[in-house]
């Protein structure tokens, strides 16, 4: 378990061992040295995307420089077009923060501060699941703390209809808050894109928006896939990348 570390850089090999138990492909350390994220991930099935765009932020947001911890947004929103995805992805976000020894154990209307052991201001990382169907203990009262780091994963119709101030499954009165949230301050990764239909485009045109209009705090999104065809992000105000800076792939 690393202690006490969220004022103090630590290597991304040290930490991604601690998380995991085994060493990063040099791909996933690419990944978290990169001096801007990239946008589009197109790497090929099973290498391990998942865990290193996760890790990549919790290193980044918690245990990097100076610097790059500012400019890395306070909340992770991964989103994904299955079930059965948000709970193999929310289960291994909960086990390598355990690992680290930073995770929140709060849930529903209590979020607990965690022990000295937890990094960045004593608090303890959200992992919150937004799915059609959860309990809504289990979904945790994650709104009522923006000022906490959070991991959001959840299926696209939940996580976009909050994006577009419209939640599925939730109070209108609490819409332009989670709103809010989704808007600003956050890293969108958006995985398996090419299973998730009109989805995919209403991501690029929000992305477009946010560009446009301008957040609090550094918001971006990153598509990934192994079979994402940039032009699939077109829409009528977003241009899809085509600077080889902007899409990351297993050897560039």
């Amino acid at each position: 378990m690393i202690s006490g570390m969220s004022n103090n850089k630590l290597s991304f090999d040290a930490f991604f061992k601690e998380a995991t138990n085994h060493d990063p492909y040099p791909f996933q350390k690419r990944l978290a040295a990169c001096e801007q994220l990239p946008e589009v991930i197109d790497i090929p099935t099973g290498l391990g995307k998942t865990d290193a765009i996760i890790l990549s932020w919790i290193w980044r947001r918690r245990f990097s420089g100076e610097e790059v911890r500012a400019a890395t947004p306070r909340r992770l929103i991964y989103c994904l077009p299955m079930r059965v995805l948000v709970e193999q992805t929310a289960e291994k976000s909960r086990k390598w923060l355990k690992n680290l020894g930073i995770h929140s154990e709060g849930s529903g209307d209590e979020l607990p501060l965690e022990s000295e052991n937890s990094a960045a201001e004593g608090t303890g990382i959200i992992v919150a699941v937004l799915m059609g169907g959860e309990d809504k203990k289990k979904m945790g009262e994650w709104d009522l703390y923006p000022e906490r780091d959070a991991i959001l994963i959840g299926t696209q119709d939940m996580l976009l209809s909050r994006a577009l101030n419209r939640g599925y499954g939730m109070s209108r009165y609490r819409w332009p808050t989670q709103f809010g949230l989704l808007n600003n301050d956050c890293l969108w990764v958006l995985d398996e894109v090419q299973l998730m239909g009109r989805g995919l485009t209403t991501t690029a045109q929000l992305e477009a928006f946010r560009r446009h209009l301008g957040t609090i705090g550094t918001t971006s999104a990153i598509w990934m896939s192994a079979t994402l065809e940039p032009k699939w992000l077109k829409t009528v105000d977003f241009e899809p990348p085509s600077d080889s800076g902007k899409i990351f792939k297993l050897n560039n």
